[in-house]
C-alpha cells in the first residue's frame, strides 16, 4: 500500500459511511422498514445494522413504531446546505414559477447522482392535475426518462457510458428501451436536438420533455422538465413547450 492510499483509508471512516447506507435504504420512497430490511438492501450484516439504526434512532434522524423504522423530519436538515447554500430555493424556484405559468404544467429542475435523477426543485401548477406527482428528493432512474438522457446525452462520453453500463436496464413498462446500441442512438439523437422527448417507458401512458441546464463554463448540470399525459399535446405544442424549457434552462444555469 502506498502512502498515499494509506494516507486517504486513515481519513476515512467506514462507520460513518454505513451509517449513510442505512439512510440511503429509504431512497425507494419505502415509509418504513424493519432492521432485516435494512440489512438486506445495504448489504450489512445483521447486529451491524442494528447498532447503526440504533445511533440514529438516539441521534434523531429515525424513530422505531414496533419494529419498524422511518425517517423523522430532521433528515431533511441535511439538504439545507445544499439547496440553501447554492441558493436554489432563493433563485430558482422563481424561474420554474415563471415557466410552469407560462408552460400551464408543473416544471422541475434535477440533478444527476450516480444511475438517477433527483428532482431538487419543483414548480407545482395547483390549477391543474399532474401526473407526476414530483416532491423534491424525489428520485427516477437516467435511462427511460427525459430527464435522464437530456443528462446523459452532454455528460462526458466516458461517464455516460459508465452509467448505461453499470447495470442491466429494467424493463419498466412495455416500451422501456433496453438495448444499449438503441439507446446510445437516442442519445445522439438528444444531443443533435438539444431536448429529450420520452413516451411511456418509465411509466405507462406519461410523456415527458427535458432540456439540458448547464454552467457558465459549459457542463451539464442537470436539466428542466415537464411531464404529461400521452398524446396530451401534439408537435406544436411541443415545441412550445420546448422552446419556453430552453429559455427556463438558460436561467437556471446562469444561477450556478
Amino acid at each position: 500500500m502506498s502512502e498515499d492510499t494509506a494516507t486517504v483509508g486513515a481519513e476515512i471512516s467506514l462507520t460513518f459511511q454505513k451509517g449513510l447506507r442505512v439512510l440511503e435504504a429509504y431512497l425507494d420512497g419505502s415509509v418504513s422498514l424493519s432492521s432485516s430490511e435494512i440489512a438486506t438492501r445495504t448489504g450489512l450484516n445483521r447486529s451491524v445494522a442494528r447498532r447503526l439504526i440504533r445511533t440514529l434512532v438516539q441521534a434523531g434522524y429515525l424513530t422505531e413504531d414496533r419494529g419498524r423504522y422511518a425517517m423523522t423530519v430532521r433528515v431533511l436538515r441535511l439538504t439545507q446546505g445544499f439547496t440553501g447554500g447554492r441558493g436554489l430555493a432563493q433563485v430558482i424556484q422563481p424561474i420554474l414559477r415563471l415557466a410552469s405559468h407560462d408552460i400551464g404544467d408543473a416544471v422541475s429542475f434535477s440533478m444527476q447522482d450516480e444511475t438517477e435523477a433527483v428532482y431538487v426543485a419543483h414548480a407545482f401548477m395547483p390549477s391543474r392535475f399532474t401526473l407526476n406527482r414530483v416532491t423534491v428528493g424525489s428520485r427516477v432512474p437516467l435511462l427511460p426518462t427525459a430527464v435522464g438522457r437530456a443528462i446523459l446525452a452532454f455528460l462526458p462520453e466516458d461517464e455516460a457510458d459508465r452509467i448505461q453500463t453499470a447495470v442491466p436496464p429494467p424493463l419498466y413498462t412495455e416500451q422501456t428501451e433496453t438495448r444499449l446500441p438503441v439507446i446510445r442512438t437516442l442519445l445522439a439523437e438528444t444531443r443533435a436536438a438539444g431536448y429529450a422527448y420520452v413516451q411511456s417507458e418509465y411509466v405507462e401512458g406519461v410523456s415527458s420533455l427535458a432540456v439540458p441546464v448547464f454552467r457558465p463554463d459549459g457542463a451539464v448540470v442537470g436539466a428542466v422538465s415537464v411531464i404529461f399525459s400521452q398524446g396530451e399535446h401534439n408537435d406544436q405544442d411541443r415545441s412550445r413547450i420546448v422552446t419556453r424549457l430552453r429559455q427556463c434552462s438558460a436561467d437556471v444555469g446562469a444561477s450556478f
